[in-house]
């Protein structure tokens, strides 16, 4: 740019006002640019985010309307965080008719503009406002209808973090967020996330929502981590790409320990929203203002006609997550047939501000839509219809089936199983597809809870077994009921529960047959290779070292052929076995090997890396005597010391 120039912005109401301003300015030679390009609720083009950011100084009619308009606050926010990066924000930024709410431009007088700016002009040299690229590609809802708490934006800003919003329901905490990720992206160079808490398992669908922001981001999948693993590696790797994020969560649930929700990053910003908030957790707490009559008085955009009746009626029974105009689309065809999408276009243009934009990375280019869920409450408790979740199931089901579904659809799947309207076939046969898929995604906890929710007490027990967790797989495991294969799952999952925790002596009470019984030829083929590890395992801390080889000898061509976890259960086994029998340089390279690839994958914290990481420091600290030809018992001291002391290295 070789010519300095004035971006001045202004409400549609302050257009006389502007005229007079822009008249001045150009009097004194000054080109001035205007965003006469946006409609009262247009969203923010290109062709104007060149222009603020191309301008020299920028001048802000501040009447009491201006920061009303959603654009007028984008206008005003973009150019004072780009002054803000080059200095004191007054020597680039003007207010002209009153004093903005930040406190941080210079306020000048209509009769003095033209004096102020071209000296403001003379000691920028011209250096344009703003030269830095968009951020990456996030999630962005576009508030449009948002109006007034414009210093509360400010307040949230400048509050130190973490922040939590809070207010009564329907008060506009997420609104308020919303905006805020909208106007101050700029300020926080790696982009914004944002994810919603779902209430029924917060943990579970939160883990879910770092393992897609991790492979996102950085090409990392953090599938088989816990969830505090989860959070502190991505919080890991986004301190070490050295960019501030700005992490919304939003809809904490009540009673929930909050700080568990935050990742441990200098460069993460928190923004939380809930009802209310504890002061245990010791964040800054923004209760949100309540609506100004003129807020309040804002005109309902929701007429009732029987188009707009029938979309909202489908878009509240679907979760409160954003979803797509094309499941809108299908939503309603039975009612509208081939017009439905013109149908769709129609009402969500006439119920913008009910039906909200949201612009997700993940959702192949498609334009997704959010209701908020108290007006999602109110539509259901006026229209309910059982056609309608019937049709929402149908819907859903055929939507699982792409290879593109993403967490919102799976969420969307969830809510519409909980319908107490939909027959209980229908809802096993969608919740089964969303594990599957969930399990399919690597999102095991979320996964997790849905087998248990359906009734998949035997799926359960085996991601539970993935996972490590005992207490997990005594639980699925007791409510198993059947026949004699059932009680034989039974019985051998109880008991590698006990192994699990070192409890060799109720295991064997359990299934007297867990180290020595072949895998019985029934089991299905995923399941045999998990049986048969499970064997090497027990085998292996019984002593009987032999067998143990030789059976993981014999699973090698399975093994080719199975899931990395499992490939790594193999390798720790042979790393144990090795220790045994004295090749500690041998069971350190296995053992190495496993650490080394779950780290290359961003899973230092597994527990399988952490297995394997006790292995190495036990081998160096103590290379137990060579053994040779003898398979040793349980009562044998020196095995049963060395594995004793391994064992409370893993477990405690």
């Amino acid at each position: 740019m070789t010519t300095a120039r004035v971006f001045l912005s202004h409400a549609l109401d302050d257009e006389p006002q502007a005229d007079v301003v822009e008249a001045a300015l150009r009097a004194r030679g000054i080109p001035v640019a205007r965003g006469r390009d946006l409609t009262l609720f247009d969203g923010i083009t290109d062709k104007l985010r060149q222009a603020v950011d191309e301008t020299t100084v920028f001048v802000a009619v501040c009447s009491p309307r201006y920061l009303v308009r959603h654009a007028c606050q984008w206008e005003f926010t973009r150019a004072l965080l780009a002054a803000q990066r080059l200095g004191d924000p007054a020597d680039r930024i003007v207010a002209v008719g009153g004093q903005d709410p930040t406190g941080l431009a210079d306020h000048v007088p209509v009769d003095e503009v033209a004096d102020a700016v071209a000296a403001k002009i003379a000691k920028a040299g011209r250096v344009p406002l703003c030269g830095d690229r968009e951020p990456r590609p996030e999630r962005l809802a576009r508030p449009r209808h948002f109006v007034g708490r414009y210093s509360t934006l400010w307040d949230l800003h400048r509050a130190t973090d973490p922040v939590v919003l809070t207010g009564k329901a329907a008060s506009g905490k997420t609104t308020l967020a919303e905006q805020y990720g909208a106007l101050f992206r700029t300020a926080h160079t790696g982009g914004v996330e944002w994810t919603e808490i779902d209430q029924c398992d917060p943990l579970a669908w939160y883990a879910a929502d770092l393992r897609r922001i991790a492979a996102e981001r950085f090409s990392v999948d953090l599938g088989g981590l816990g969830f505090d693993a989860a959070r502190d590696t991505l919080a890991e790797l986004l301190t070490v790409a050295g960019t501030d994020v700005c992490w919304f969560i939003d809809g904490l649930p009540p009673e929930c320990d909050a700080r568990r929700f935050v990742l441990p990053s200098p460069r993460v910003r928190t923004v939380l929203t809930a009802r209310a908030a504890d002061p245990a957790w010791g964040f800054t707490e923004i209760v949100v203002p309540p609506f100004t009559p003129d807020e309040a008085g804002q005109p309902n955009r929701c007429t009732g006609g029987e188009h707009a009746r029938a979309v909202l009626a489908f878009a509240s029974v679907l979760d409160s997550v954003p979803f797509s105009g094309d499941m809108l689309v299908d939503g309603v065809a039975p009612v509208f047939g081939t017009a439905a999408p013109m149908v769709v276009a129609r009402v969500l243009d006439e119920l913008d501000g009910v039906l909200q934009p949201v612009d997700l990375p993940d959702c192949a280019g498609r334009q997704t839509w959010r209701l908020h869920p108290l007006v999602a409450a109110e539509v259901r408790r006026t229209m309910a219809d059982d056609d309608v979740v019937a049709r929402a199931a149908v819907v859903l089901g055929r939507a699982l089936a792409d290879s593109r579904t993403g967490l919102h659809t799976l969420r969307h799947a969830v809510r519409v199983a909980q319908e107490e309207a939909l027959p209980p076939e229908t809802r096993q046969s969608l919740l089964r597809s969303v594990a599957s898929k969930l399990e399919a995604r690597g999102d095991s906890a979320a996964a997790y809870t849905v087998r248990v929710a359906v009734g998949d007490y035997l799926a359960a027990a085996w991601l539970a077994v993935e996972a490590g967790d005992a207490d997990a797989i005594l639980r699925n495991a007791a409510r198993l009921t059947g026949g004699p294969n059932t009680e034989y799952r039974r019985r051998f999952l109880t008991a590698t529960a006990h192994d699990l925790r070192g409890d060799h002596a109720r295991a064997d009470a359990a299934c007297e047959g867990l180290a020595t019984e072949p895998v019985p030829v029934w089991a299905s083929e995923p399941e045999r290779g998990r049986m048969a590890l499970i064997r090497v395992r027990a085998l292996r801390v019984r002593g009987h070292h032999l067998a143990a080889r030789a059976l993981l000898a014999d699973l090698q061509p399975r093994l080719e052929r199975a899931t990395p976890s499992d490939r790594a259960v193999a390798s720790i086994e042979l790393a144990h076995l090795l220790a045994s029998e004295g090749n500690a340089e041998a069971a350190r390279e296995k053992a190495e090997e496993v650490t080394t690839a779950l780290t290359a994958a961003g899973q230092s914290r597994h527990r399988l890396a952490r297995e394997a990481t006790a292995i190495i420091d036990a081998t160096v600290e103590e290379a137990p005597a060579p053994h040779t030809n003898v398979d040793r018992r349980p009562t044998d001291k020196p095995t049963r010391s060395w594995l004793s002391r391994l064992l409370r290295s893993i477990f405690h």
